[in-house]
């Protein structure tokens, strides 16, 4: 008896086959997705195949930033496209908060199939149902819903209230024995977070924070079956050695650009899993499925008719050419960003990521468009009121993503390379004028900073603006805490740059020169 346990993750609101910058077809989206399910599960027909979204749906593209902020009442979209899938369970991620806990049950009803075993609201568990086991007759299977415990450190607190996020590692512990004593054969866990450590050698591949705790749940839990994960927005599909055996384990990514797809040949006299293994299947060559593109047609049409809206003029442009560039000398974006951030929470010294190298900047005429497809998160500022000590600390932090090659050349270190490229956790700063020096050891290349002209002073107090996002310290930046908050806007930042834009035209751009780099 053949088991299968296909996944999306991340999805983040890439629902056709388009990257919101042009009307050209990508190798992602749920429509493809949807397909290449269809297409599974009748070359499998007389398999079981069981299908599992594992978080990070609502949020993400132009489209949930548009049906959040301007048409909730289309909200309606997502649970409609979660039935034309079909899916089995489903998990939340962390995005599914960050438009405030009411509007999570607005977008993912309480009848969804939604497993949620460590989020509680006071006592109850947020969504009613932890784990659900599914009876084939000659086969039970249990899935328990799992999501990263560290929302928290990211979410506005007015937007959690009353919520607890619980260890999902101990949750597991606890619901695995509760679910083998209700019958399930198999064990299947949907954790919305990925792994901290190398799953070969078992060497953290980042600081133990408790955001990812994959591969703890793998060594420490016994009696799972499979692990289904998500999070990271990396590809995996592998067995991994555990204590308990070797467990299959998928990631597929994020937008739908693969499904995951776990085997388990049950043998049904023994109660036995005798083989198991796990792949990826990409999307890129399944047409979109015409069902869900049907679905979008009321909001596609008004949506690009908002996101194609000129706002105003940039001479000559803020698009960016060179992404390493960019980070190593600053670009017009950047700065940017950081002006808007600035302006909007009083502060003069701002900090921000060029989040991915999909982000492609700003071209000569500016449409809303251009603004949501390169800030895609619902981040807000804040400013935080730290110490001289505190931003030399970050700027170190920051640092840290360049390595100096024996030959002479740079490149993104290991400290954000591995096991993903984490270059929205590098920030570029305006408002000072400071150095690195790669020759430098980490933790000392930070030299000669100042503010107006004036020398870092560690003991002084300095006003920085900042994503509510970073604020918490998130990213390695532990001088940062919402403690240290003392102003926050409640617009979000495409808002405030759409209207920086629309207010301020035509904008000049200026290659900023305030960061500077030694190698030799």
């Amino acid at each position: 008896m053949k088991i299968y346990l296909l996944s999306t993750s991340d999805v983040h609101g890439y629902i056709a086959p388009s990257n919101f910058v042009d009307q050209q077809s990508t190798s992602f989206g749920l429509a493809r997705a949807k397909t290449l399910i269809d297409q599974f599960r009748a070359d499998h027909a007389d398999d079981i195949v069981l299908t599992i979204e594992n978080g990070d749906f609502i949020q993400g593209s132009p489209l949930t930033n548009y049906i959040a902020q301007k048409r909730t009442d289309y909200v309606g979209l997502y649970e409609k496209l979660a039935k034309i899938v079909g899916y089995d369970a489903r998990v939340l991620g962390n995005h599914e908060f960050n438009y405030g806990k009411e509007y999570t049950q607005s977008a993912i009803p309480k009848n969804a199939g939604v497993l949620d075993a460590n989020v509680f609201d006071r006592k109850a568990h947020f969504y009613a149902d932890p784990y659900k086991i599914f009876d084939f007759g000659a086969v039970k299977i249990g899935i328990l819903g799992l999501t990263t415990e560290y929302i928290p450190h990211w979410e506005s607190a007015s937007h959690l209230m009353g919520l607890t996020f619980e260890n999902p590692v101990q949750t597991a512990e606890k619901y695995v024995p509760i679910m083998k004593k209700a019958g399930a054969d198999v064990i299947v866990v949907a954790y919305h977070a990925g792994f901290e450590c190398d799953l070969d050698t078992g060497q953290a591949t980042e600081k133990i924070t408790g955001e990812n705790r994959g591969y703890e749940l793998l060594q420490k839990v016994s009696g799972i079956d499979a692990l289904i994960t998500g999070h990271q927005h990396r590809e995996l599909a592998q067995l991994v050695k555990t204590p308990f055996g070797s467990i299959p384990i998928t990631q597929p990514g994020y937008q739908a650009a693969a499904v995951g797809a776990i085997r388990l040949d049950f043998d049904p006299d023994s109660k036995n899993i005798i083989h198991r293994d796990a792949k990826l299947l990409l999307t890129a060559k399944f047409p979109a499925d015409s069902r869900i593109m049907e679905s979008l047609s009321i909001v596609q049409p008004e949506l690009d008719r908002f996101l194609d809206e000129k706002i105003g003029e940039i001479d000559p442009d803020m698009l960016i050419h060179d992404h390493f560039n960019a980070r190593l000398h600053g670009h017009p974006y950047l700065s940017l960003v950081n002006k808007v951030q600035a302006e909007a929470v009083n502060a003069d010294i701002s900090a921000n990521a060029l989040f991915s190298n999909a982000v492609l900047g700003l071209p000569h005429e500016t449409t809303r468009r251009d603004i949501a497809t390169n800030y895609l998160f619902p981040n807000t500022a804040v400013a935080e009121e730290i110490t001289g000590q505190d931003l030399l600390n970050a700027l170190e932090r920051a640092a840290e993503y360049f390595v100096l090659n024996k030959d002479g050349s740079i490149s993104v270190s290991d400290r954000f390379g591995k096991p993903i490229i984490k270059h929205y956790n590098y920030d570029y700063f305006s408002g000072i004028d400071y150095t690195f020096d790669l020759r430098q050891p980490i933790g000392s290349r930070v030299k000669d900073v100042s503010y107006h002209g004036q020398a870092i002073k560690k003991d002084q107090i300095y006003r920085i603006a900042l994503s509510n996002y970073r604020s918490s310290g998130v990213g390695g930046y532990s001088s940062y805490s919402v403690t240290k908050i003392v102003q926050s806007s409640t617009v979000d930042m495409v808002d405030l740059l759409t209207t920086y834009v629309s207010n301020n035209s035509p904008i000049q751009s200026f290659l900023p020169n305030n960061l500077t780099i030694i190698t030799k």
